[in-house]
C-alpha cells in the first residue's frame, strides 16, 4: 500500500526542463525590482501617526468654520485641498440658504391709492382713482 501512495506521489510531479527553468528564474528575477518594498514596523506606525494628524487637523478646521458636521463630505489630503473644498461647499450652502429661504407669493406691490390711504390723503385717492378712469 505504501508503495501505491510513493508511485503516486511520483506520478504527480511534474518536470521542467533545464532551460525552461533557467528562463523561469530570469523572469522572477526582472520582476522582483517592481515588488513594493515591505514597510517596517516603525514605518508603519509614523504612517498611522500622520493620519491620525491630518485627521485631528482636518476636523479643527471644519470646526473653526462651523462644519464639523459635514466631515465625511471632504475628502482633502493637505490643507490647501481642504480649504479650497470648504470655500466650495460654503458657497454652496449660501446658495442652498437663498434659494430655500422664504419668498412671498401673494405680496402685491403698493399702488398708489393704498399709498394715499394710508397717509389719509383723500385728494391723492380721487387722484388715482381718476386716473385709473382714464386709461
Amino acid at each position: 500500500m505504501e508503495e501505491n501512495k510513493e508511485q503516486i506521489q511520483q506520478e504527480e510531479v511534474e518536470t521542467v526542463s533545464k532551460a525552461d527553468y533557467d528562463l523561469l528564474v530570469a523572469e522572477r528575477d526582472d520582476l522582483i525590482q517592481y515588488k513594493p518594498k515591505e514597510k517596517s514596523e516603525e514605518e508603519l506606525a509614523l504612517e498611522t501617526k500622520q493620519n491620525e494628524l491630518w485627521e485631528k487637523e482636518k476636523s479643527l478646521e471644519l470646526k473653526s468654520v462651523n462644519l464639523e458636521q459635514f466631515a465625511g463630505f471632504f475628502n482633502a489630503q493637505n490643507s490647501d485641498d481642504l480649504k479650497s473644498q470648504i470655500e466650495s461647499f460654503q458657497s454652496l450652502l449660501a446658495e442652498m440658504k437663498a434659494s430655500m429661504g422664504y419668498v412671498p407669493k401673494d405680496h402685491v406691490k403698493a399702488d398708489p391709492y393704498t399709498i394715499a390711504e394710508q397717509k389719509k390723503d383723500v385728494g391723492g385717492m380721487l387722484q388715482s382713482k381718476l386716473a385709473n378712469l382714464f386709461k
